[in-house]
């Protein structure tokens, strides 16, 4: 691999990488979930991304209308996932006296 070709996939995975570390310690943080728990919620983002290409795959002749498309699922479905895990894994709020 080339180093025209190896920058743009490194450019792509640190901008990938640092959002998914960024969820991973909010949910940490804000859920109180254990270390498995948040990371199996912040890799909902790949099957997510699985679903995002497979639905834009028609697209194929029109690359720059495929990964927007791509992008908008993959954000959409990843949202909805991890709104679907909330009820399950953040604790109940806890009522002051």
């Amino acid at each position: 691999m080339t180093l025209d070709a190896a920058l743009p996939l490194a450019v792509v995975g640190v901008a990938v990488l640092a959002p998914l570390v960024r969820e991973y310690l909010a949910f940490r943080r804000e859920w109180g979930v254990g270390r498995l728990a948040a990371v199996g919620t912040a890799f909902t983002l790949f099957p997510a991304l699985a679903l995002g290409l497979a639905l834009t795959a028609p697209l194929a002749e029109r690359p720059g209308l495929q990964w927007l498309g791509t992008v908008v699922l993959t954000i959409l479905a990843y949202s909805l996932a991890t709104a679907a895990l909330r009820p399950t894994l953040a604790p109940a709020p806890r009522r002051s006296r």
